[in-house]
């Protein structure tokens, strides 16, 4: 089966040993994901924020950033391995390599990021905010932003746990929308850590919000994944873009929150679009026959 093969099936007539802990993953790999992927990230993820409330006796380093970014990658490869071994790690990393899914693609990931974030902060001054900043240009702002992006690309493994290994199981039993909804209120809950340090996106939005933004953007996600052959490599771009876009043209303090609930909320819109456009089965126009699977 080749790594752009559009079904993909783990586990078929499995008569390994489900005793012990890699029994377990392979009896409860979406419980294995859940645990392991909040468990190893928010070991590393609560001393940040408290470094960033002032209440760590020690300054949390650099190194360990990069290492709670990696957390949930590494959540998805123990379970890959657990389930279906070196087969299931090289499928996972594959979908990494799944680039050729046409250029609107791209156009989609790089620009719909820009004005769904462009389109908050434009609007904040209709709720009393100061509107868009622009940056001053400049080639230290272009290279930051560019060691930035590479450095969120490389670190941020999010997607590797929820769209390369937990959405595929989760549409072999479910609607779309459905594990797009389950998969949106655990990426919402997985950054509450953040709720409590101050000046983060998540406290100004708010518990609330957010979790309904998460879900909104799950849903979108699938959209992507479901329409580019299960291509992490787009899902990951979308996720990066987004949030590019946020520190470039980043909000005014005053207006965070205005501007948080804003973003929020055209993500509800867009996703809204997608489900009416789409369909809440598949979130795609492709047949079921290719959509990626796994169990």
């Amino acid at each position: 089966m080749s790594s752009t093969a559009t079904t993909v099936l783990l586990g078929q007539h499995d008569t390994r040993s489900t005793a012990g802990p890699l029994g377990l993953i392979r009896r409860f790999p979406v419980a294995a994901l859940v645990i392991l992927t909040f468990g190893l990230t928010w070991l590393l993820e609560i001393p940040r924020v408290l470094d960033a409330r002032g209440e760590l006796p020690f300054p949390f380093p650099f190194w360990a950033v990069i290492l709670m970014g990696w957390m949930p990658g590494v959540a998805a490869i123990i379970v890959a391995a657990a389930t279906g071994g070196r087969a299931a790690i090289g499928t996972l990393f594959r979908r990494v390599l799944i680039w050729r899914v046409g250029w609107p693609w791209y156009l989609l990931v790089i620009g719909g990021t820009a004005a769904i974030w462009l389109g908050a902060v434009v609007l904040n001054p209709v709720f009393g905010g100061s509107g868009l900043q622009i940056p001053e240009f400049s080639l230290d702002l272009l290279i930051g932003l560019i060691i930035n992006f590479v450095l969120l690309f490389l670190v941020n493994c999010e997607e590797l746990v929820w769209r390369g290994s937990m959405l595929p199981r989760l549409q072999a039993r479910w609607s779309a929308l459905g594990a797009s909804v389950f998969l949106g209120v655990l990426e919402g809950l997985f950054h509450l850590p953040l709720f409590f340090q101050p000046g983060s996106d998540q406290a100004a939005a708010g518990l609330p919000v957010f979790v309904i933004g998460s879900i909104a953007g799950a849903i979108v996600f699938s959209w992507v994944f479901n329409n580019t052959l299960g291509s992490l490599l787009l899902v990951q771009l979308f996720h990066i873009f987004a949030n590019t876009w946020i520190t470039l043209f980043s909000a005014a303090p005053a207006d965070n929150v205005t501007s948080q609930w804003l973003f929020n909320g055209l993500l509800v819109g867009l996703a809204a679009i997608v489900l009416i456009a789409c369909g809440a089965r598949r979130l795609s126009r492709r047949p079921a026959s290719e959509l990626p699977v796994m169990w």
